[in-house]
């Protein structure tokens, strides 16, 4: 699995992860140390941070 993209995310932010190659949201994998919301724009997914009180880390891997 290829990773996309890595990193934390503070309160109230949220990661870009664009779309390449025809990627959908069922292609990707997230892993998390705490909650989010994943939003679908045309050429862009967003992964929120929703946890009240911490920043969280967040890896996006496509699958294979």
């Amino acid at each position: 699995m290829a990773v996309l993209k890595e990193g934390g995310i503070p309160i109230g932010r949220f990661m870009i992860v664009n779309k390449t190659d025809g990627l959908t949201k069922d292609d990707l994998v997230i892993e998390a140390n705490g909650q989010y919301q994943i939003q679908e724009k045309p050429d862009a997914f967003l992964i929120k941070n929703a946890e009240c009180c911490k920043s969280i880390m967040v890896k996006v891997t496509k699958k294979d």
